[in-house]
């Protein structure tokens, strides 16, 4: 399914949180913004639903999904087996093209110390990752588990110092997809997923 650019945009606004958890989102308010009609709008809210980023209550109106620590355990709870089948799978099956944009985007990420930026070229580096995998399921699941993962990150306000030794995970997860190992592409992307979630859970018990 395509992604319209109100639902893109209502995306990113809610998982960097420019919408805030709870904050009310008006149908009307929203279509004079992007001049449009009330269907379109419509349609991206229920796709945000379905991806866990607003709550629909009929006859009150549409919210943006708060944010918590059981969501933070939920999310990642499933995402860290996921993330070792994507591994796996995208070991298998990805291109030279494909390995030449992850091999992009780490320079692009060496040469930039935004956290914001960080966490774009993050998230795009696992997008690439999981489009190698060929399984459009999975790649949808993950897309989801994503927007969650950023807006939980957002949330926390999480330090600057997770971002140390990034590139040198993302240069080792490349060697091993380019050399087609399967089960330690895996052991590494879990491993980074398991840092970020230890490093959200600290920042939001503190």
């Amino acid at each position: 399914m395509n992604e319209s650019p109100i639902f893109q945009e209502l995306k990113k606004r809610i998982t960097l949180l420019e919408y805030k958890p709870g904050e009310v989102l008006r149908e009307k308010e929203i279509m004079e913004d992007f001049d449009v009609s009330r269907t379109p709008v419509r349609e991206a809210l229920i796709r945000l639903e379905m991806e866990g980023l607003v709550r629909i209550i009929p006859n009150l109106g549409t919210f943006v999904a708060d944010v918590s620590f059981q969501q933070l355990k939920d999310v990642f709870e499933i995402r860290s087996y996921m993330v070792r089948l994507a591994g796996q799978l995208a070991a298998a099956r990805i291109t030279e093209g494909e390995l030449a944009e992850i091999r992009e985007r780490i320079e692009r990420m060496k040469q930039t110390h935004d956290p914001k930026m960080l966490m774009q070229i993050d998230g795009e580096l696992h997008g690439i990752i999981n489009q190698a995998t060929k399984n459009e399921a999975l790649v949808k699941i993950l897309g989801t588990l994503n927007n969650q993962a950023v807006r939980i990150w957002t949330y926390s306000h999480a330090e600057n110092q997770y971002w140390k030794g990034l590139v040198e995970e993302f240069e080792e997860i490349e060697a091993a997809l380019r050399r087609r190992d399967e089960e330690r592409t895996a052991c590494l992307l879990e491993k980074h997923t398991r840092r970020f979630v230890d490093h959200i859970r600290s920042q939001l018990t503190t």
